[in-house]
Formats: structure tokens, sequence, C-alpha cells
């Protein structure tokens, strides 16, 4: 066990080792060193509690802040290294408590890092307290205790080795969850991903410079308190945003680079998704303009041939004279009215859709029952429920071969339900004429979706959702049926 403890000093020292930042590795491999030198030399036999504690105060930079941290590991040095000052036993339960109290005061802003050193100055110094206090009481327990602080010590390495390690591979972690289909914020990825839920994030903006966070609120990095560091992330010289941070966490050159590379990954991707958005939201408003448009386009044309073209054919049929060319001219007159109801029926304007669709239902060629509500709605919405009514009606003297058909209409609070049932043949194909695909469009462009349920020989029935949009419904008429 005592020759695994000092190999596990070594190996941890050699498995943090960072070009840049050196320190907490050397005090390991330091540790280590003294451990296997004071088996021979008795002098040296504490001195690898120095380094040690050293490596576990200024964990995980190495390097000392404060002047409490400062004095508290020279303390730790003179104990170990000058055996009369580190062999009574009140001197080790002091120093210990110092280091701990140190190591605990300067976790204001938690972090793991900062629990990791904590827990293993405890359980360090802790042991070796419970062991002065052993000898103090006359307690036969050396072997015990010294078996248990070979362990202790292999604990610390391998915790101190582990949580560097881990520090330094969130951001992969980061990475895929930017992935996702839906993530959360970049700054809480962060925080989750570096171990600093207390993190900072700031974007700059790019016509400013101004620093904003993510609901756009004023950033200001301005005089930080004692724990806390401001890291700027940078894009060619640039800067993109910047990250207030526990000092500990971002202790790594390559932690920053990775994580300057990944926020601006996610400040690019955020753009290009509030692209679109706006890109979306403008398709969609120019979708609603021209059908809107076209609706009037239609109610345009159908008042011009009442008053235009209709009203000639009325004046001529009373002119002429015969009964087989009065007919022509009736039933001409009758089949120009249907166009007209068709592009854009005036019933529908002036009286609303219980009165118009029933007046469709007159004149389907089998019995039609109506439900519709007597209320009047925003225009688009009561012409995307009418057109789904009057293209099923069609369809169904067309092509249905029934004896009978309903029309349901149901209004909600947000939406119209429109249902077209009939009892004919089936078998109707949603994307085989452009009548159903015209009324699937519109309804898209209303938020609205169509069904179409017609297996063979069970009859057909046409079920739209038509969302009620947010214009003021128009006042009601006379809607009696």
């Amino acid at each position: 066990m005592d020759t695994l403890a000092g190999v596990a000093l070594a190996l941890a020292g050699l498995g943090i080792w960072q070009r840049r930042r050196p320190l907490p590795s050397i005090l390991l491999l330091a540790s280590a060193a003294l451990w296997f030198v004071g088996g021979f030399v008795q002098p040296l036999v504490f001195a690898h509690r120095g380094p040690l504690t050293h490596a576990l105060v200024g964990h995980p930079r190495g390097r000392l802040t404060t002047a409490a941290e400062r004095v508290v590991v020279a303390a730790g040095y003179a104990t170990a290294l000058v055996y009369p000052v580190g062999r009574p036993g009140v001197v080790t339960v002091l120093v210990g408590v110092a280091v701990v109290a140190v190591i605990a005061w300067g976790g204001r802003r938690p972090s793991v890092a900062w629990v990791t050193a904590l827990a293993c100055a405890v359980a360090f110094w802790g042991l070796l307290s419970f062991g002065a206090v052993a000898r103090w009481e006359g307690l036969l327990i050396d072997p015990q205790i010294l078996l248990a602080y070979d362990a202790v010590v292999i604990a610390v390495a391998v915790a101190l080795l582990a949580e560097t390690r881990l520090r330094r591979s969130p951001i992969a972690g980061l990475a895929v969850d930017l992935g996702q289909a839906a993530p959360r914020s970049v700054r809480d990825l962060l925080a989750r991903a570096l171990g600093d839920p207390s993190l900072v994030l700031g974007y700059a903006d790019p016509v400013t410079g101004r620093l904003v966070d993510e609901a756009g609120r004023p950033v200001e990095p301005g005089a930080e308190p004692a724990g806390r560091t401001v890291t700027e992330l940078r894009d060619n010289g640039a800067r993109i945003a910047v990250l207030i941070h526990d000092s500990t966490v971002l202790d790594d050159p390559a932690l920053v680079a990775s994580a300057a590379a990944l926020t601006r990954i996610a400040l690019v991707n955020a753009r290009l998704q509030a692209e679109a958005a706006d890109r979306l939201a403008a398709v969609e408003v120019s979708r609603r303009r021209l059908l809107t448009v076209a609706d009037a386009e239609r109610d345009r044309l159908e008042a011009e041939l009442r008053a235009d073209v209709l009203a000639r054919l009325d004046r001529v049929a009373d002119l002429v004279d015969g009964d087989a060319l009065r007919a022509h001219l009736v039933a001409g007159t009758e089949a120009i009215n249907d166009f007209a109801r068709g592009v854009y029926p005036r019933l529908l304007t002036e009286s609303g859709p219980a009165v118009a669709v029933q007046d469709l239902a007159s004149r389907a060629r089998i019995p039609v029952a109506v439900t519709a509500p007597d209320g009047r709605f925003a225009p688009e919405s009561e012409a995307a429920a009418y057109f789904v009514c009057a293209e099923g009606l069609t369809n169904i003297d067309k092509y249905a071969s029934a004896t009978s058909a309903s029309v349901r209409i149901v209004a909600a609070a947000d939406r119209l339900t429109v249902e077209v049932a009939d009892d004919g043949v089936g078998g109707a194909d949603p994307g085989g004429g452009s009548g159903l695909t015209g009324l699937a469009d519109r309804l898209a462009v209303l938020g609205g979706r169509l069904v179409v349920d017609s297996p063979p020989g069970g009859g057909t029935r046409l079920t739209a959702v038509v969302p009620l949009t947010t214009r003021s419904p128009r006042p009601a008429g006379d809607t009696s049926c």
C-alpha cells in the first residue's frame, strides 16, 4: 500500500500535465518523489505533505491567490519539511483545521473543482488529525492509521486526476447538447458543462458592441468579486461574447478555445434560426395577403357579373320572343349565377356561413342536412369553411352516387370544425384532383388542416379544422335557415 500510494501520486501528476500550466502536475510529482525519499530518510518522512497541501489549496491551477492561502501553505511546508515542527500532534491539528477552513472559505461560489479540493483536504488532514488525537489518548492504532493513510493518499491522487480529466472533457458533451433539436439556452449548457451554475454569458451586439444576455438584458463585467473571472471569447480578433465565471473552471486554455468555438457555433446557429423564422413569418404573411387578395378579386368579379352580364341577359330575355330562346337565356343566366356563387358568394358576405351553406345544400341533387352556428367569424375563416362545404357537396353530386349527405359546422373558442359526409361509394383520392388540394392549401395558410376519410363502399367524410383568426368577427346579420 505504501508503494501504491507513491505510484498513485506520480501517475496523477503525469496525468494532469499541461504544458502551459504545469504547476499542479509538478506539485504532485514532487509529493510522489518526497514520499519515496521519506521512506529512507527519517527527517523527510512528512515532506510529501507540503506540496500535496499546496496542490489541494491551489487546486486546480496550483497558484495561490490570497494571503490566507499563502500563509496556510507556508505552514504546511514548515510542518512537512522541518521534522521537529511537524512532529507534535497539536501542530498537525491546527494546520489541518486551517487548511480546510481556507479551502472552504475560497469556495463561496461552489464548483466541482472546489468540492473535490475540499473533500480531499478533509479526508487527508482529517485522518492526520485523528491519528494525532489517538496518540494523545494513548491508543495503539498506528498500523491501522498508516494503512488508512495510504488509502487516503491513493484516493486523493485518483480524485484530483479524475476531476481534472473530467473538467477538460465536458465540452464534447456540450457539443452534443448544442446539436440537439431543442437545446436549452447556451448559458445553461455552458454552466452545466463547466460545473459553474453561477456562470454569466454576455453576447456582443454586432452593431453596438454592447454585451447582453440571452434575454436582451445588459451585461456589465465590472469589478468582479474574488474568485470571479471575465473570459473574453473572440472570433478572428473580434469579441463575440464574454463569460463571467468561477476562476477555477476555465483554467485550461484548451477549454477556453473549445468554449469559444462552440459559443461561436451556437451564435451562428441561433442567428440562422432567427433568420429562418423571420423568413417563414414573412412567407406566412405573404400567403395570407395573397389569399385575401384572391378572395377580394373573386368578390369583385362576382359583383361585376351580377351588375353587368346578368343584368344585360335579363334585359335581353324580356325583349326576345319565343319560348325556346327565352329558356336558353334563363338557363344561361342560372349558369352564370351558379358560377358567380362559386367565385365568391355574396350571400356569405352579407348573411354569414349558416345561410350561405344552407343555400349550397338547397341546390344539391340529394337531400342535405345542415347544422351550422348562427354567429359571424373572421372573413378568412368563414370563406375557408364555406369552400370546404362547396367542394364537398360538388364532389358528392359528381362522384359519390349517394342518396343523402350532411354538413355540420361546430364553433369552438379557437376554431371551426367542418364536416361534410355522404353515404355514397367512397374511394375518394385526396391527391387526385385540384379541388381538395386547393382546400388543403387554403387551410394550411390559416394554420388548419383537412382530413379525408373515404373507404371504398363506405361513403366519404371530409373533416376540416379552420382556426379562428385574431381579427374581430363581423357583426351578425340575418342568419336564420
